[in-house]
């Protein structure tokens, strides 16, 4: 719990304000593109080698550690991009994002597999949602901590900047010290198998078609995501004009609303399955940046935002307790890292895509950003074909209809276990 709080005042710092940082180095459109493009594609190169960091250090707990340390590091040196000058100080921005990606996401598994192995299985859907409520809260207030820190400081060059990654550092060291006192067994059970060296798809068992079908509905789906997700900031800060408050409101209230609502899900998921949660985050997703283009009004938008973070979250409880549910405890490295591996594929691909098409599509209502957010929509939909047609439940859980899936959401409706 107390790493989660570091880690999202880490987040509230840092991942919000990579974008305008960069912006203030004066990256374009297609700079953004790449800043969110390319350290999705080195995370998921680096990816095959997460297990066999794992193997070669014999423990999860030094593999984490490790990565935490660079993430920090990267922090830090990132900060110092402010003493450079501006195309210097953009690539070196942009190079230190790669570091703070690639470590960040080869923390994932071995953390994972620690967690997976603290919580019983009964009780993994409640316990991560709880702390996804404590962590959005923390991160919510980070963001905004942040987001003064700049208005202070605007005006006054890039020294705003430096003090919120700097600070950002500082809460990844605070992880880490935390980090570095989880138990790790001693039995070994929980360690992926010798002799896989870099290749952990030789631990993956794809015989059975819900994991694949599965991984591929969530490549269609983050890459369609990605179309739009990076510019959202370009969109907010350059066409609507917002300050940095109104910035941080839109940027944070989504994930906000999905650490609020996790806990909420993850009772859901443990009582009614993880796949008829997914299934009902896949279904919505396409909605929200449908509901993007409808108007420029900030209040509406910020409304937009808490809807898009409350599905986010069933979709992100409904894959951490489906990996749980399908993979036994020495496979999950291994699944962990090829599931992040298939995340940063899809990321990769569609900023890129979607900084490439942004400078290039027409205008619809004064914007082509609101061509690219109906481009984005129509793509989400279809992610929902191979995950209907071939996942299923891996375990006998309660039959549920969407009108008792809502009221239990919306607190009308008491869990049945």
């Amino acid at each position: 719990m107390k790493d989660g709080a570091a880690w999202a005042l880490m987040c509230g710092f840092a991942d919000t304000y990579a974008v305008p940082f960069a912006m203030a180095l004066g990256a374009g459109t297609m700079g953004i593109g790449v800043l969110r493009s390319f350290p999705s594609l080195a995370s998921s190169a680096f990816q095959l080698f997460t297990e066999k960091l794992v193997s070669r250090l014999g423990s999860c707990r030094r593999a984490l550690l490790l990565m935490v340390m660079v993430q920090a590091c990267s922090l830090f040196i990132s900060a110092c991009a402010v003493f450079l000058p501006a195309g210097q100080g953009l690539r070196l921005f942009i190079a230190m994002a790669v570091v703070y990606a690639v470590a960040g996401n080869m923390a994932g598994p071995p953390w994972a597999v620690l967690m997976g192995e603290y919580i019983p299985a009964s009780k993994r859907g409640d316990f991560f949602g709880f702390r996804s409520q404590v962590v959005g809260i923390i991160f919510f207030s980070g963001s905004f901590v942040a987001s003064q820190l700049l208005g202070v400081w605007q005006g006054r060059g890039l020294w705003g900047f430096f003090l919120v990654f700097s600070a950002a550092g500082v809460f990844r060291l605070i992880s880490f010290y935390y980090l570095a006192q989880m138990y790790e067994p001693r039995t070994r059970f929980h360690m992926p198998p010798a002799g896989l060296g870099v290749n952990f798809l030789a631990s993956l068992d794809f015989r059975r078609g819900r994991v694949p079908a599965l991984f591929f509905s969530v490549l269609v789906l983050l890459f369609s995501t990605y179309l739009s997700a990076p510019f959202f900031s370009v969109y907010v800060l350059r066409e609507l004009k917002c300050d940095y408050t109104r910035y941080m409101v839109l940027m944070s209230v989504g994930p906000l609303m999905t650490y609020l609502f996790m806990r909420r899900w993850g009772q859901a998921a443990d009582s009614y399955g993880s796949v008829k949660i997914l299934k009902a985050a896949f279904l919505l997703i396409p909605t929200i940046p449908l509901l993007w283009t409808f108007s420029r009004n900030f209040w509406y938008l910020a409304a937009v935002e808490t809807y898009s973070g409350v599905i986010w979250g069933a979709y992100l409880i409904g894959m951490n307790n489906f990996i749980y549910e399908s993979i036994p405890a020495h496979s999950r490295t291994g699944y962990n890292a090829f599931f992040s591996f298939t995340n940063g594929i899809a990321q990769f691909g569609g900023a890129l895509a979607g900084g490439w098409l942004y400078d290039r599509l027409p205008q619809l209502w004064g914007s082509a950003f609101v061509v690219l957010l109906l481009i984005s929509a129509f793509l989400r939909g279809l992610s929902v074909i191979p995950l209907f047609l071939l996942v299923r439940e891996t375990r006998s859980v309660k039959a549920v209809g969407p009108v008792e899936l809502l009221l239990f959401m919306s607190g009308f409706k008491p869990l049945v276990r």
